[in-house]
């Protein structure tokens, strides 16, 4: 399953250049994950990319401990959606309600985090 994290990278970069490039679809999600019982559709979505990449690390890995801790980061993530959904549902109500620049701009720095995720996998 050594192939799993790198998947996940370059998924996590296609989706950083779709969101670099159409920021409103982020809105859009954010919107749609903030309204009811969805935010538990993205706790499930982190949980599974957190442990594809922790049960997808190997020794082949360039970086091991980068993509053990973001796996870990991904698991806590679902964890606090899962734990706090209300201010789950605040925090992506923020994302909804950022300008397309700021929106932009996080998604370069998305960006560079699957990168490093590409080299470190």
């Amino acid at each position: 399953m050594q192939w799993l994290p790198k998947i996940i990278a370059v998924l996590i970069v296609i989706d950083g250049i779709v969101v670099l490039f159409r920021p409103d679809l982020l809105k859009k999600y954010c919107q749609l994950f903030s309204e009811g019982a969805t935010i538990y559709v993205a706790a499930a979505l982190k949980a599974l990319i957190g442990a594809g990449l922790l049960f997808g690390v190997s020794e082949k890995c360039n970086l091991q401990s980068v993509i053990i801790a973001f796996g870990i980061l991904a698991i806590a993530g679902a964890i606090f959606i899962i734990a706090a959904p209300q201010k789950a549902r605040a925090i992506t109500g923020w994302f909804a309600n950022k300008n397309t620049a700021t929106l932009r701009l996080l998604s370069i720095i998305y960006l560079l985090i699957g990168a490093l995720l590409v080299f470190s996998s």
